[in-house]
């Protein structure tokens, strides 16, 4: 076998997955659906805020810095919710790590490489050696060179108090969860495979709807949903600089909403 070849095979699709990794830190928030409140004058712009945080990980520094941001847009925080004007409830979902499977991808068009090269040396015997040799060395390149992904996803209810009574209908849908994978778009991430998760709590949670409810009530308020994530994104991110990162960036998008 050339082995002078197979090296140079090996070279280029390990610059080519290297070439792909993120070396400079790339970040996103995004917002499910908008979500628009009915200007009021200043003296009734106050805030009542509750926090909560179901991801298991420390985000403690999200309320101070969502009150902080709201007190810069001329808006009160109060402790009580029947003297606020809004109502601002939140709860963190999920903060971690995600990863793309690249190494497996990586290691895969290795063994394509090699063996590609390994055939047209001189047929079977070199074509396995060079499928071997292939995937090892450039998937574990694809594994050392592999993004990071970290992502904060996070529910938002605003309560907007209304000065007549509001008729309101509630819907609830009962059905079997699936749950499966996302994958990211991307010319790297075609060799990537889905999103994994470092502890398994990746993916995404699929309701089969199967029945539906309906309630209606009346309340003081109208009531506003939606869901916002923030990614960062580099290779060999960690979760301590990530996470100021996501934070920031999640208090920047919720004060917005107001």
């Amino acid at each position: 076998m050339n082995y002078l070849k197979l090296s140079i095979a090996i070279g280029t699709a390990a610059t080519l997955f290297s070439g792909c990794a993120t070396t400079e830190l790339q970040t996103q928030t995004k917002m499910t659906s908008s979500i628009f409140l009915d200007p009021v004058k200043k003296s009734e712009r106050s805030v009542f805020v509750s926090i909560k945080n179901t991801s298991g990980q420390d985000v403690g520094a999200l309320e101070p810095r969502i009150i902080s941001k709201l007190n810069a847009k001329g808006y009160r925080v109060v402790d009580d919710p029947e003297a606020a004007k809004y109502t601002l409830m939140t709860n963190v979902l999920f903060a971690n790590n995600l990863k793309e499977a690249k190494a497996a991808g990586a290691t895969s068009t290795g063994a394509v490489v090699g063996g590609v090269l390994g055939a047209v040396n001189s047929g079977g015997k070199d074509g396995l050696v060079g499928a071997v040799v292939g995937g090892l060395v450039v998937g574990g390149i694809g594994k050392l060179t592999e993004d990071e992904i970290f992502r904060m996803v996070t529910d938002v209810v605003v309560r907007e108090k209304k000065s007549s009574k509001v008729l309101t209908t509630k819907n609830a849908n009962d059905g079997q969860v699936s749950v499966g994978q996302e994958a990211r778009a991307g010319f790297a991430n075609s060799f990537a495979g889905p999103i994994r998760s470092d502890d398994a709590a990746g993916g995404a949670i699929n309701s089969n709807q199967s029945t539906k409810t309906a309630q209606q009530y009346e309340t003081d308020y109208v009531e506003h949903k939606t869901r916002v994530f923030s990614e960062a994104v580099k290779m060999s991110l960690k979760l301590d600089e990530a996470m100021p990162v996501m934070v920031e960036k999640m208090a920047e998008q919720i004060s917005q909403i107001f």
